[in-house]
């Protein structure tokens, strides 16, 4: 389909303007909470330092000999020594009378064998999740989980926000998801059991990411070609704010539940605004409901005061007609009969997308690319615990100020330079950064800030690139699948985060340094294969996909001919 008869061209008629913003407004409360999710972590289920009694009334939980077992997390007094005890207190009727009568009310019994009694540090955090469910000694392995569960979810939400938003629409996976998550954040306040809040947590990361992906599709696919770099980079500026603004949020609310709760409450906006905004005219066009994107299209050209010299329906028509072929007709008709011939007909599309180079190569790019992307982003935001125990909303807020930095240091750029470069130097120079961090002795602790921060900013201004651009690489039929499937390959890599900063930082002081940092430049190597989409019109089908693969092999082609014809003539 070439650029004037397609999509695209008739958003570049439509233009930008106030139609757009009630769309732009369903992301923005979407970013708003992510951050209390995504990345904080740190902050709501952060260590605490602490001191294990034998009983409830002795004053000295010091015992004959002890196994330090969360020392990381320990940097507070020597009276919270985080130390548990290395052999098993028993725990008598006469000690739980005296725990009864004791007037030490922050010493609570824990039924843990080698800390039968526990008092927490209270200066930094008033209540963790950590500290709620007495998450240490030997519970201490389940303290990752919190973290981790969520970006389980989000691997399913990809599934299933990708799927019903290609299948009932982007309005529709907006409002379950929008739904879900309200549930979640209830569930974890109000239900106190860890194993409890944990199926929460799976739910809450489904439903954020299974929002995340239609919202972000019905933005791009309502917006011209000529501002969707512009769009997509600035949309993601509220989510660093946010960031920044969770920092200072819990720096005066420092009990988990009530942080929580505050920090999740623009959902509850989003909720209604769900059921006002427009479906994508895109996605209605491409499954050939064409008069509801009349519709929908005569009130953005009424709202963005703007005149069309064709009749619009006439135009859908013809885009309709130009994208449709008879085969996929007959798949159409296959599909409402069984959900038998539903199943092949997804599969032979699979199969055609397999087959074809340009799709394959980008499924296994951008599978690749998202892994590590979204891994090295995730361990550098929740290393603040690692980082600085003391005051780890600094940190926090500090990353929330590089991602705002790096959107709006990147956003003029991208325009200029194209996605392949931003996405591929931010990746390279900021594993080279945290990779230099290690060279750098402890005294110069400003080096270190200036390093790590900087390679965050690069890290945080390409992944916001690619959030834009790859949507760009699939065709309009399966975007929202397309997206989906590297959310979801990219929550793997915020699985992984975890235990590489938890587990493997805690054994090799250096571990998660060269993890990330030799990542980052293995995953910059990923762009070579991929194309650029900057100033490119949306491919619709797959055949749009190879076409636009075999421009570019021609156009190497022919700038290869071109040099070495001026070579031979020098």
């Amino acid at each position: 389909m070439s650029e004037e008869d397609g999509f695209d061209h008739l958003l570049s008629k439509v233009g930008f303007g106030r139609w757009q913003l009630l769309m732009i407004s369903t992301s923005l409360f979407m970013t708003m909470v992510l951050p209390i999710h995504m990345v904080g972590s740190p902050l709501i289920s952060a260590p605490v330092s602490f001191r294990c009694f034998a009983d409830a009334t002795s004053d000295d939980g010091f015992q004959p000999s002890f196994e330090r077992v969360n020392s990381s997390s320990s940097n507070s007094s020597d009276y919270y020594n985080s130390i548990c005890l290395n052999h098993t207190i028993p725990v008598t009727v006469a000690t739980l009378e005296a725990t009864t009568n004791s007037n030490s009310s922050t010493r609570r019994r824990t039924n843990l064998p080698s800390c039968p009694f526990i008092k927490y540090d209270s200066s930094i955090f008033t209540s963790t999740v950590i500290s709620e469910y007495d998450l240490v000694c030997e519970r201490m392995s389940l303290q990752p989980y919190y973290q981790m569960v969520f970006n389980i979810g989000g691997i399913l939400g990809s599934f299933i926000g990708g799927h019903i938003g290609d299948r009932w629409g982007r309005k529709k996976a907006v409002q379950i998801g929008a739904l879900g998550n309200i549930l979640a954040v209830l569930g974890m306040v109000f239900v106190p059991s860890y194993p409890f809040i944990l199926l929460m947590r799976l739910l809450n990361g489904c439903s954020c990411i299974g929002v995340l992906i239609p919202t972000w599709s019905l933005i791009l696919e309502s917006t011209p070609s000529n501002i969707r770099s512009l769009v997509g980079m600035l949309g993601g500026l509220p989510y660093s704010v946010c960031v920044i603004a969770f920092a200072g949020v819990s720096y005066y609310i420092r009990t988990w539940q009530y942080l929580l709760l505050v920090c999740s409450s623009p959902v509850t906006l989003l909720l209604p605004l769900s059921f006002i905004v427009n479906e994508s005219p895109r996605w209605l066009v491409q499954n050939g409901r064409a008069k509801e994107a009349t519709k929908i299209l005569e009130r953005a050209v009424k709202q963005n005061k703007v005149k069309l010299s064709d009749n619009l329906e006439t135009i859908i028509n013809k885009i309709i007609e130009a994208g449709t072929k008879p085969s996929q007709q007959n798949e159409n008709q296959d599909d409402q009969k069984s959900a038998l011939s539903e199943v092949r007909a997804g599969l032979n599309q699979l199969w055609l997308y397999i087959r074809s180079p340009g799709m394959r190569a980008i499924l296994l790019a951008t599978s690749l690319l998202w892994f590590i992307h979204c891994g090295f982003y995730l361990g550098i935001t929740i290393n603040a615990n690692n980082f600085t125990s003391t005051n780890p909303f600094l940190y926090v807020a500090l990353t929330g100020v590089m991602d705002a930095s790096a959107i709006l240091t990147i956003t003029p750029l991208t325009t200029r330079l194209g996605r392949r470069i931003i996405v591929g130097m931010g990746l390279f120079v900021g594993g080279i950064l945290i990779l230099l961090d290690l060279l750098v002795p402890v005294y110069y602790s400003w080096l270190k800030w200036v390093l790590v921060m900087g390679g965050f900013l690069l890290v945080a201004g390409s992944f916001q690139v690619n959030f834009v651009y790859a949507p760009e690489l699939f065709p309009t039929e399966t975007r929202t699948r397309g997206f989906a499937f590297v959310n979801m390959i990219g929550s793997l890599g915020f699985i992984c985060a975890p235990l590489v900063t938890d587990i493997l930082g805690q054994h090799t002081w250096w571990g998660s340094s060269v993890v990330f940092g030799c990542s980052g430049i293995l995953g910059s190597l990923m762009l070579i294969f991929l194309p650029e989409t900057n100033h490119q019109p949306l491919p619709e089908t797959l055949q749009d996909v190879e076409d636009r693969r075999r421009a570019a092999k021609n156009k190497s082609k022919k700038s290869g001919v071109e040099n070495e014809a001026y070579q031979n003539s020098e």
